[in-house]
């Protein structure tokens, strides 16, 4: 009612103006305005007075149809308020000059409303909310056996899922990706449900998307070292934001890329072999230590040629019985983080390799998203 409240206290819509503005937009991020903070935000400073009187017309112009749940929500243009919006209001303006990656051009590609804490195939991990991981994804892929999930991703916006560069190519060809399922809990069931009696909530909406692009790190060979071990997949259509599905945040911030993760807890999930060396139709999840670079070199370091790679653009996390595992590959690491003065939950890694033997005193290892953050931008497009 809050949101409603918002913007019909701003807002007299008027047929016309509304079937104009559908006719005209169309957007990689068109999303229901209750899921863009930035949106919200610019409607708010209408209503307040802080903004223009041509600000109006500009909420109009990103209007790009209505919410599937209620049609008297309209759902917008996310990125358009990126920059149409006040530096107070929107993140990207706060640090743009100086800083590469947030003065990027694409910068505004990333959306600004994501890594929502909602409350917050793993070893020893738990199950989580029914909605409460809403980025993770399946990658399914083509096998003689029909369509067989063996790796994870993470969205990062409405065309783009994050993952591992060896969950998309074996260094040499691409592998055979039958496409990416988007907001799943259980995949044995139909329906998901979680609680009971008059507190039951179920869920039954997926999406499950096909692939127009794949894009391993070029860098990316398959052999040791491991080295950039990082993907994108570019969605042959949008993702439709809802409960079960939303974006998970990226370092974006220089504060965020430079800060010390060592001794940090950071949260995996997944649904990948468990301590049972069963797969779990269930996505779980685990937290788990971010260990400094000198004590990931003293497990490593028998490999003597992988040392400076796995310190430079890699890092280790895990303990004893909790760590990722086969099927969880490509999934995130994420940390609970100020995001430019929000809390919200922010990826800093992606399961890259480990011990044969998940779980074990070896921690695992994960690509450092930090190190990519460019790589990400220069590679993403509307």
């Amino acid at each position: 009612m809050f949101l409603l409240k918002v913007l019909f206290c701003v807002f007299v819509l008027s047929g016309s103006e509304i079937s104009f503005a559908l006719a005209e937009r169309r957007c990689f991020d068109c999303v229901s305005i209750s899921s863009c903070e930035s949106g919200l935000d610019f409607a708010r400073g209408i209503r307040q007075g802080t903004l223009p009187p041509t600000s109006r017309q500009t909420f109009f112009d990103a209007i790009c149809g209505y919410d599937a749940n209620d049609s008297r929500i309209p759902k917008v243009c996310c990125s358009d308020f990126d920059t149409n919006a006040t530096p107070t209001s929107i993140p990207w303006t706060v640090s743009r000059m100086g800083d590469p990656i947030e003065s990027h051009s694409n910068i505004g590609l990333l959306p600004t409303s994501c890594g929502d804490i909602d409350g917050s195939r793993i070893i020893f991990g738990v199950i989580p909310k029914l909605y409460e991981l809403p980025w993770m994804t399946l990658i399914g892929y083509h096998t003689t056996a029909g369509v067989d999930f063996r790796c994870a991703g993470s969205v990062i916006n409405s065309r783009y899922i994050l993952t591992a560069a060896h969950c998309v190519t074996n260094g040499r060809k691409l592998k055979n990706i039958a496409g990416v399922r988007v907001g799943e809990f259980d995949y044995s069931t139909d329906v998901d449900c979680q609680g009971a009696y008059d507190n039951m909530v179920c869920e039954s909406k997926i999406q499950d998307i096909s692939v127009e692009e794949i894009i391993p790190h070029k860098s990316f060979t398959g052999q040791p070292p491991v080295e950039a071990d990082i993907a994108l997949l570019r969605l042959s259509e949008t993702i439709n934001m809802t409960n079960n599905a939303a974006p998970i945040c990226l370092p974006v911030y220089s504060d965020l890329r430079n800060a010390r993760l060592a001794g940090k807890n950071a949260t995996i999930a997944g649904w990948g072999v468990t301590e049972n060396k069963t797969s779990s139709t269930k996505l779980l999840k685990a937290e788990i230590p971010i260990l400094s670079n000198d004590v990931c070199s003293h497990y490593y370091n028998r490999y003597e040629h992988q040392r400076s790679s796995l310190i430079e653009n890699m890092f280790c996390a895990g303990a004893m019985m909790k760590d990722s595992c086969d099927g969880d590959s490509g999934g995130p690491l994420i940390v609970e983080s100020d995001f430019n003065g929000q809390i919200r939950l922010v990826q800093f890694g992606i399961v890259s390799f480990g011990p044969a033997q998940c779980g074990t005193e070896f921690p695992g290892v994960y690509t450092d998203v930090t190190k990519y953050m460019g790589w990400i931008l220069d590679t993403i497009k509307p």
